[in-house]
């Protein structure tokens, strides 16, 4: 891992391009599979296969119909985290444990305070927060804070 940079220096977040998006899901099944081994892993599945599936997924990815008077567009909307400048879901967290980091501006929650109250699913306005059953706490994305500072990786897998 390299040294953070110094707070307030830089500001990382996510963008999203949803006139090109196709609802093809890859943005999530790839987030999943990361994250399944990564800093918040591993991510509960219950029933994956069955009829009634069941888990906690850090992007989801909806999609709407739009009525533009006859013809009908699809709009797909990649539903993760935004790292908000201002993030209700921090503001909200009675233990602390959602917090906003100084030195690059991720959002993260540590899970070893969080207590699975779920004020942060209910203040996010992107319904960004996964409650997780199996481990009893909220997970989020983490815009993958442990790959991106991983000097392990070739640059362009960061």
């Amino acid at each position: 891992m390299t040294d953070l940079p110094a707070p307030g220096t830089k500001k990382l977040g996510l963008v999203i391009d949803l006139d090109t998006c196709v609802g093809c899901h890859a943005c999530a099944v790839s987030c999943k599979e990361w994250n399944t081994v990564g800093f918040t892993g591993p991510l509960s599945d219950r029933n994956a296969y069955g009829d009634d599936t069941d888990g906690t997924w850090l992007n989801r990815v909806h999609g709407y119909e739009l009525d533009d008077g006859g013809t009908g567009i699809g709009l797909n909307f990649p539903r993760s985290c935004l790292h908000c400048e201002e993030a209700a879901c921090v503001t909200v967290c009675p233990t602390g444990s959602s917090y906003k980091r100084a030195e690059d501006g991720i959002v993260l929650v540590d899970p070893d305070t969080c207590i699975g109250c779920k004020l942060c699913s209910w203040a996010c306005p992107y319904g960004a927060r996964e409650y997780d059953a199996d481990d009893g706490v909220m997970k989020k994305c983490t815009l993958c804070v442990d790959r991106i500072y991983n000097e392990t990786l070739d640059e362009a897998d960061r």
